[in-house]
């Protein structure tokens, strides 16, 4: 290359690198968009990530909460914002990868009107059972489901939940039969499981983990490849004889679809960059969630992969919403 040439490419690389650079956190207020109330473990996960980035940015980051329609109202508000980086949403799995079969008539698909940024952090999901279960372990649940078929059950926050989903996948791999019992929300859920009106559930360890420590119930197994820090002693499933599981709880942030691919990636570069802090790191990591902050592409690949593999329970088990 002659010196002409090079110095030519020398000025467009820093050309492109000072774009790169002045290109700014959106000139405005930005939103954090949240489909449900606040308190929750996303409404908590969200605020944990504004606050610094918000100090790392120096622009104004505002959290809100838009509930309703089971999460539908806020994201369907963001599928029709302007993709100028100025929306964006955070958003549990269910919402994405189990609706788009769940309920096909949604007035939004997320191929369509979203951009995946990041899944920002993951929960493990554990089964646990009630103290009057006989069963210390989960081979022990599972001989007890196939000595009294169809007499266990167990509870989720509703039909089509993962967390109901999970317990079609253990019943299928483990060639068992246990009964649904759809409860209208998580915490209705728990009140009956620890009250023993039903005898086993699924869930997240942020929202579980408090009663496993009292005694409440009694954990035999989480749902992911790899065991739970804050429950170092409960084997995965794999480990306990039930290969092929490997389904956590987990939160993502999305944008418009309109969004330049440019602004997507400074947005998920300032979130990896803030979940990566020690600080919040920790903060994320008592509250049972493990950060991750993964690139857009590979975000996009997982969604697709468990919406098709979702597709296939539901309609397998010919699962309806309530």
């Amino acid at each position: 290359m002659s010196p002409l040439l090079r110095h030519a490419a020398a000025l467009l690389l820093l050309a492109a690198a000072a774009t790169a650079q002045a290109q700014p956190w959106p000139d405005r207020n930005t939103r954090f968009i949240v489909p449900f109330p606040a308190g929750g473990v996303l409404d908590v996960l969200t605020r944990n990530v504004a606050e610094p980035l918000q100090v790392a940015s120096g622009k104004t980051v505002v959290v809100e909460n838009l509930p309703g329609a089971a999460g539908n109202i806020g994201i369907q508000q963001v599928a029709r914002a302007p993709g100028d980086g100025a929306t964006v949403l955070f958003v549990p799995q269910g919402n994405i990868t189990i609706n788009a079969t769940l309920l096909p008539n949604m007035p939004f698909k997320w191929e369509r009107d979203f951009t995946p940024v990041t899944l920002l952090a993951y929960a493990h999901n554990v089964l646990v059972v009630h103290p009057s279960v006989p069963a210390k372990t989960l081979a022990e649940f599972i001989a007890l489901a196939r000595a009294q078929p169809g007499k266990l059950n167990y509870a989720s926050p509703g039909n089509g939940s993962s967390l109901h989903l999970i317990g079609e996948l253990l019943a299928r791999e483990a060639k068992i039969e246990i009964v649904h019992v759809p409860y209208k929300g998580t915490t209705q859920a728990m009140q009956d499981l620890i009250g023993g009106q039903v005898q086993a559930m699924f869930g997240a360890v942020p929202t579980l983990l408090p009663a496993i420590k009292a005694g409440q119930v009694r954990a035999l197994a989480v749902t992911t490849a790899r065991r739970a820090e804050q429950l170092p002693d409960v084997p995965t499933l794999a480990e306990a004889g039930v290969k092929g599981i490997d389904v956590p709880s987990w939160y993502g942030v999305m944008m418009p679809a309109a969004t330049p691919a440019p602004l997507v990636a400074r947005v998920h570069a300032a979130m990896a960059a803030v979940v990566a802090q020690p600080a919040v790191r920790s903060k994320l990591l008592a509250m049972g969630l493990v950060p991750v902050g993964n690139v857009p592409a590979d975000f996009a690949a997982q969604i697709q992969r468990e919406t098709a593999a979702w597709a296939t329970i539901i309609r397998e088990a010919k699962i309806t919403p309530d």
